[in-house]
């Protein structure tokens, strides 16, 4: 009993010890800093706890400097950001919270002009193209900017699969999120390697997966590309994707809050779900929180009118529906809008109008099918004041940490 009491003395002195040295570093840094502080801090003392085996002085020393390392690149990610930001114009911090999706807005001058996050490969990108050659148009865009670009692509495998169409001998059919839900963990995380390996040789850094909506009827619109029609399993299949999709260093987005179900399809109309808060909060909910709990990248938003909760507006445009990211599932990262060029959103706005509302919803970010547009919507709101240059600067920190966190932006 006395070395038991010894120990667990030792280790509540232990983690007094490591508070102090924390705080006090935190002292001296930036304001703006506190919240990632706040994370660190957390780190450093589950590392003491899960290491209290260890020697008693070596641990000590070990998990001192780990906090310190911890907290000089804090010191960097933020430096680097600080000074970025001082950089942009409006216009090139609302670019920041852009991907292109039109061929046309996707060239030399918007990208040194405008410095947007990043843009989108589609089929047309691909098809009947070798690796190589979307590689060398991958490394001629990422020439024409500063802050690098996401490059993004929808490869979820199954029906929505831009790799199957290269030109490329011996290129696989990837298998559908369904189909290898079917199959088991061991399948999922083999094919989500394979796809990143081919992803990465080409130079694309952003995938659009994965897909967490729960789906069980078979004429559903998205019933072959949502993993399963049970919650959990859907949360083990976005689980085992993230793991490996970070482990590969592309980032990962989860889509499409708040749970698709079995709705119509949003590209061509309308879809309201009448559901209870509580029926999405047992089944929808499950997925994505699984994936914020495993440091998902991003997450996207889909266009479904979530009836129990904002009931005039699409999930994308509703501002209740992003509190419940932000605030009931404590997500902190970077919120993507569905594409807004559905007639979901088309049929009752502008793009212009829909690309303000999407930013003052609380999206980080947007994609721009028509970029002029885009950026005379975001503009508009920002000079009526409606759209604030915090909300903005909030954004676009979200957006340049997620890519300082991949490696995408190289700090030193």
């Amino acid at each position: 009993m006395k070395r038991i009491g010894k120990t667990v003395l030792f280790v509540i002195i232990l983690l007094i010890y490591i508070a102090i040295v924390c705080f006090g570093v935190m002292a001296v840094i930036s304001k703006d800093e506190s919240a990632t502080i706040q994370i660190v801090q957390k780190q450093c003392i589950l590392k003491a706890m899960m290491n209290q085996e260890c020697e008693r002085t070596l641990l000590v020393e070990q998990t001192r400097k780990w906090c310190e390392e911890q907290l000089q690149q804090e010191r960097k990610i933020n430096a680097y950001i600080d000074e970025a930001m001082e950089k942009l114009s409006i216009e090139q911090k609302l670019a920041q919270m852009m991907i292109l999706t039109n061929e046309h807005d996707i060239h030399s001058a918007n990208l040194q002009t405008y410095q947007p996050a990043g843009v989108i490969f589609f089929e047309v990108d691909f098809r009947g193209k070798t690796i190589d050659e979307v590689k060398n148009r991958v490394n001629m865009l990422q020439s024409f900017v500063e802050i690098p670009l996401l490059v993004g692509v929808d490869e979820e495998g199954g029906a929505v699969s831009r790799l199957k169409t290269l030109k490329e001998e011996g290129m696989p059919k990837f298998a559908s999120a369904r189909q290898l839900t079917e199959q088991g963990g061991d399948a999922i995380a083999q094919d989500t390697l394979q796809k990143m390996s081919y992803l990465k040789r080409i130079g694309i850094n952003l995938n659009f997966a994965p897909v967490a909506d729960v789906v069980d009827q078979k004429n559903s619109y998205m019933y072959e590309r949502a993993p399963s029609g049970d919650a959990d399993e859907a949360a083990d299949y976005v689980e085992s994707v993230i793991n490996v999709m970070e482990k590969e260093g592309v980032l990962s987005c989860v889509k499409h809050f708040p749970g698709y179900g079995n709705n119509v399809n949003t590209h061509d109309g309308f879809a309201h779900d009448n559901r209870p808060l509580t029926q999405y909060e047992a089944r929808d909910f499950v997925p994505f929180q699984r994936g914020v709990e495993k440091g998902v990248d991003m997450v996207m938003v889909s266009h479904i009118v979530m009836e129990a909760v904002d009931g005039m507006h699409p999930a994308s445009l509703s501002v209740p529906v992003h509190e419940i990211l932000r605030n009931n599932m404590q997500y902190d990262g970077v919120i993507i809008a569905d594409d807004l060029n559905m007639q979901a959103i088309l049929k009752t706005m502008t793009m212009r109008e829909a690309s303000a509302k999407a930013l003052l919803a609380g999206n980080d970010m947007i994609f721009s099918a028509d970029f002029s547009v885009s950026m005379q919507g975001a503009l508009e709101a920002y000079r009526k004041g409606e759209l604030t240059e915090e909300q903005i600067n909030e954004s676009v920190r979200r957006v340049l940490r997620m890519k300082i966190k991949n490696g995408i932006i190289e700090i030193h």
